[in-house]
């Protein structure tokens, strides 16, 4: 048997596969090299010039070097790194070659399917309520094409065409959701951590008095949270990040060592009971590391947490996507010594080990000579490590500091200049000069660096944590008593810890002053906050109930109302839901598939009687065309010829031997424009007539 030639994709077909092609690479260009994108945008205007006829398909030395060139470029501009940023990239380059070279149907169906595929690598990269509208939009722009193949080559009406497309769509969409809701979530058999080559914004493991100032003038959100109950107060929100144990310098930095990452299986992320006890749950932004923020005293209540040997709670991999945890807390503890916790409480030891002295004491040998001389004056009067440290509370409360956002600058000696001179600065300011003169006087102190406060949006009861929240404290060691938290700025701006960044600095003027376009600088506009925390509202439901509907969430969700479920129990009902609707898709496709094959046909005809109604000639009830075509004949006698060929056409289209789909469009496209000059001529006959009458 003789091969089939293969067929060419028609032109309405192409058209539709560009605009495809463009929504889809839109998103993917932020997120690859410049060139690259140049070279798609290159690569698309040469497909195009193809479809319009001035350029011919590129032959195969062209294509060689081509992709010889891609490939070299590639290499050059990612070829130190890994990533999923890398492997998109690389996907986008294939993308863009394979392009010039879609030809035929066979090609068309699976340039398709890639195009859905990339659809999805964008939710790498954000998986954001707004990008998931648009990738949406950008996979319905792709069905399109599909669509297209099949009906496009009968010529259907365009009108006709999106209804047909809206209806599989309507169909479709109930089936996407119960396949959501009720397909239960398996977690993957391997976990590869793969970084995304993004940069964040957030808290490092260093603190110099420059980089907390870089951070209250981003308005970018840290995580938000949900409380079980009551909101703790204002000044007792607390979110401990890490310490920061090593001055060198003027910067304080963390010795802690990350546990090793291990590949391995993928466990679910599960959240305890927490009924009986007071919890709240957090959605972290993704920060590419692993500090999880909390409240002093919280105790673990999910799967992805753990504690680091220095009782800080870490995730068990780096932070590279939303990521929601729960932990437990007691009010009446927020603000009391701390304890390392794993489910109850458990008090750290009364003393600390010998290197655990040496490493919160360190200081470097030489340096701030003021400061040295004026803490051994405090240290002859014999006070014990509590009295000191209030003592040294006291001294930035009673002395004239200033809280400010725009420090002046320092020369040489950092804290002789900041307690004794220029006297203004921001929270790390305070807590580095208060732990430098704790480990003068040889009392064990860390830096704390992590979050304070916190924005209620009051539409959906939780709070917002942004990066302008970021704050840094101290704890202090007490022999028999443990790590107490001390807040020297709080000492000196009290509206920072109880009302915020915003109240502390409003004479200033400075909050959000390097970020024009924020929309919490115009918090004070009734509209800009209203919508504000709508959006954030819609965003944070969207990463709870959508992006975040793991297993736990789809197992408390239907528990809530259907009780007990289990795997036989959502297959029961995602068959019993999922074959009513195919049933219906069933009836409704069949009844169109009926019709579909004859709408076209007779729509182009009854738009032609329509056309002719003000000559007098309107169809009556069960008039068939060619009764309707010889009534006409009898009026119009001078188109009696066309009106027979009309009507022959109509009955060939209608009711004669099948056809393939080229025939039937090229006949199709006959009977539109016999039409059309048709009902032209005999309206201006009809016209010239009146007028002579």
């Amino acid at each position: 048997m003789k091969r089939q030639p293969d067929k060419l994709i028609p032109q309405s077909s192409l058209f539709t596969l560009l605009s495809a092609f463009i929504v889809v690479m839109l998103p993917h260009y932020a997120n690859v090299s410049s060139w690259l994108v140049i070279l798609s945008v290159l690569l698309l205007l040469w497909r195009s010039s193809i479809v319009k006829g001035w350029l011919d398909y590129p032959g195969r030395s062209v294509k060689t070097l081509l992709v010889v060139a891609s490939v070299v470029g590639f290499y050059l501009s990612y070829r130190h790194q890994f990533s999923v940023e890398s492997a998109v990239a690389f996907f986008v380059l294939s993308v863009s070659l394979k392009l010039i070279e879609v030809r035929f149907i066979k090609d068309c169906y699976l340039f398709v399917f890639i195009l859905l595929y990339l659809c999805a690598c964008q939710f790498l990269f954000s998986q954001t309520f707004l990008t998931a509208i648009y990738q949406i939009t950008a996979s319905f722009v792709t069905l399109a094409v599909l669509f297209s193949l099949h009906k496009g080559r009968l010529d259907i009406p365009s009108k006709i065409r999106a209804l047909e497309f809206a209806k599989l769509v309507f169909i479709a969409i109930p089936l996407v959701i119960i396949i959501f809701m009720f397909f239960p979530r398996i977690a993957p058999l391997w976990s590869i951590p793969l970084s995304t080559g993004k940069a964040y914004t957030g808290i490092s493991d260093s603190m110099s008095p420059g980089q907390i100032a870089e951070l209250t003038q981003s308005s970018e959100r840290a995580f938000r949270v949900s409380f079980s109950g009551d909101i703790p107060p204002q000044n007792q929100l607390y979110w401990r990040g890490l310490e920061l144990d090593t001055l060198e310098g003027e910067t304080w930095r963390s010795s802690e060592t990350p546990a090793q990452i291990l590949l391995g299986r993928l466990d679910e992320v599960r959240t305890f009971n927490t009924d009986d006890k007071d919890s709240y749950s957090v959605l972290i932004e993704p920060t590419n590391n692993r500090w999880a923020y909390a409240l002093a005293n919280s105790s673990l209540a999910s799967t992805n947490l753990m504690l680091s040997d220095r009782g800080y709670i870490r995730f068990k991999s780096n932070v590279i996507q939303p990521t929601r945890y729960k932990l437990t807390y007691e009010i009446e503890k927020l603000t009391g010594p701390l304890s390392v916790v794993n489910g109850k409480t458990v008090r750290v030891p009364s003393v600390l080990s010998p290197v655990e002295v040496r490493r919160y004491t360190q200081l470097p040998s030489s340096g701030n000579p003021i400061t040295r001389q004026f803490v051994s004056k405090w240290l002859e009067k014999g006070l014990t490590a509590e009295e000191l440290t209030l003592q040294m509370m006291r001294y930035f409360r009673e002395q004239p500091f200033y809280y400010t956002l725009r420090p002046p600058r320092t020369r040489e000696s950092l804290f002789d200049e900041f307690l004794f001179d220029t006297r203004r600065g921001f929270c790390a300011h305070y807590a580095g000069a208060l732990v430098y003169m704790l480990r003068l006087a040889g009392v064990p102190s860390r830096v704390i660096v992590g979050y304070q406060g916190g924005e209620l949006n009051q539409q959906e009861g939780y709070l917002m944590v942004h990066q302008y929240d970021a704050h840094a404290w101290v704890e202090v060691w007490l022999d028999g008593v443990g790590w107490q938290r001390y807040d020297p700025t709080a000492m000196v701006a009290l509206d920072r810890v109880e009302k915020g960044l915003r109240e502390a600095v409003k004479e200033e003027g400075s909050f959000l002053s390097d970020n024009a376009f924020a929309s919490a600088r115009y918090n004070n506009i009734a509209f800009v906050r209203w919508m504000r925390l709508r959006l954030d509202a819609l965003s944070y439901n969207w990463q709870k109930w959508v992006v975040g509907y793991d297993g736990q969430t789809q197992y408390d969700f239907l528990s809530r109302w259907l009780g007990a479920v289990s795997f036989k129990s959502l297959a029961l009902i995602m068959a019993t839901i999922g074959g009513v609707i195919v049933v219906i898709a069933f009836l409704l496709l069949g009844y169109s598939k009926k019709r579909g094959a004859v709408d076209e046909v007779v729509l182009e005809f009854e738009r032609f009687c329509k056309s002719l109604e003000k000559t007098g000639m309107k169809r009556v009830i069960g008039e068939t065309p060619s009764q309707y075509t010889q009534r006409l004949a009898v009026k119009f006698p001078l188109h009696q010829k066309a009106l027979e060929g009309l009507s022959r056409i109509f009955n060939d289209l209608q009711y004669g031997e099948s056809r393939d789909q080229d025939d039937k469009a090229r006949l199709l496209d006959n009977m539109k424009q016999q039409a059309r000059v048709l009902a032209r001529e005999i309206k201006r006959w009809n016209k010239r007539h009146d007028k002579s009458e």
